[in-house]
C-alpha cells in the first residue's frame, strides 16, 4: 500500500485523472462512497499522501480552534463532514455536533469511527445535502463547512442556494465558518470557479455579514508534497514554516489553497 490507495495505484496518476473529471466526479455521492472504501486513513477525505494529511489535519484543527474559541455546550452542524474528523474534534472540546454528508457510506463510516472513539453521546450523523437544506435538524450556534461547497456547487446559483440553506440553519447571532479551496484558476479550483469576492457577495446577499478572514495551505508545497509519501519529520519543518508565513503576512494569502471566511447571522 502507498499514498493511501489500497491497490497501490500511482497517486499522481489518480489525482490527475480525477481532476480531469472533477466536475462529473466531485459532486456525486457515489464518488465519495467509493473513495471511503478504496483509500485508507485520512486520504479518504484528504490528499493521497497520509504523511502530508497528518500535518494538514493538525493545521485545519488549529485554524478552526483559534477561530471558534470555546465551543463547550454549543450546538454545531458539520456540513460535508466526511469521515467525521472535525465532528470528533469539536465533540472532544465539548460541543454537541451533528455531522451531515451526502454520501451515506461515508456518514456510516464516520458514525462507526466516532463510536469507537467513545464520542457517540455528543454526536450524530445524518445523510444531508447542502443544496436541499437541513429541515428537521433544528438550528445551530455554529455551522462549519470544510471543503464542501467548492465541490457541491457547480454554479453561482447553487452557491447562493447553499449559503441560504446554511444561514437558515443558524440561530440569530450564530456563526458560519467556511474553510474552502476558493479559486478561479483551472489548476487550483475544484468544481466552482469563483473568487473570494464573489463568495462574500453571495453570502451577503442571503443576509450574512463577514466578520473574519484567514487562510491555510501553502499551494507550492501542497502541489509537491500531497501526492507522494515522505517521512513526517522531513515534511513538518517546511510545512510549518510556510503556514506561519501565511499567518503573519495576509498579502501571501494569494498562495493559500484554503480560505477561511466567517459570517454572522442577524
Amino acid at each position: 500500500m502507498r499514498n493511501g490507495f489500497r491497490d497501490g495505484a500511482t497517486s499522481l496518476m489518480n489525482l490527475v485523472r480525477e481532476r480531469r473529471q472533477r466536475s462529473d466526479l466531485y459532486g456525486k455521492a457515489h464518488y465519495w462512497d467509493a473513495r471511503a472504501k478504496e483509500r485508507t486513513g485520512l486520504s479518504r477525505s484528504l490528499w493521497p499522501s497520509n504523511a502530508y494529511n497528518l500535518l494538514w489535519d493538525e493545521r485545519q484543527r488549529e485554524v478552526l480552534s483559534r477561530t471558534l474559541g470555546d465551543v463547550t455546550g454549543l450546538r454545531v452542524l458539520d456540513v460535508g463532514c466526511g469521515t467525521g474528523r472535525m465532528t470528533r474534534h469539536l465533540a472532544r472540546h465539548g460541543a454537541q455536533v451533528v455531522g451531515v454528508d451526502f454520501s451515506q457510506d461515508t456518514a456510516d463510516l464516520a458514525a462507526e469511527e466516532t463510536r469507537e472513539a467513545g464520542l457517540s453521546d455528543r454526536t450524530r450523523f445524518e445523510r444531508g445535502d447542502v443544496l436541499e437544506g437541513f429541515t428537521g435538524l433544528g438550528r445551530f450556534d455554529r455551522v462549519l463547512v470544510v471543503g464542501c461547497l467548492s465541490v457541491a456547487c457547480r454554479t453561482e446559483e447553487d452557491l447562493r442556494l447553499a449559503l441560504g440553506n446554511l444561514r437558515a440553519a443558524l440561530v440569530p447571532g450564530g456563526e458560519l465558518l467556511l474553510l474552502e479551496p476558493i479559486h478561479k484558476s483551472a489548476l487550483l479550483r475544484r468544481v466552482l470557479a469563483l473568487d473570494v469576492g464573489a463568495w462574500v457577495a453571495h453570502a451577503e446577499a442571503v443576509g450574512l455579514r463577514l466578520t473574519h478572514r484567514d487562510a491555510m495551505g501553502f499551494v507550492p508545497l501542497r502541489l509537491v508534497a500531497s501526492v507522494r509519501e515522505a517521512p513526517v519529520p522531513l515534511l513538518r519543518a517546511p510545512f510549518e514554516t510556510f503556514e506561519r508565513l501565511l499567518d503573519s503576512a495576509p498579502l501571501l494569502h494569494v498562495f493559500a489553497d484554503y480560505k477561511l471566511l466567517v459570517f454572522r447571522a442577524p
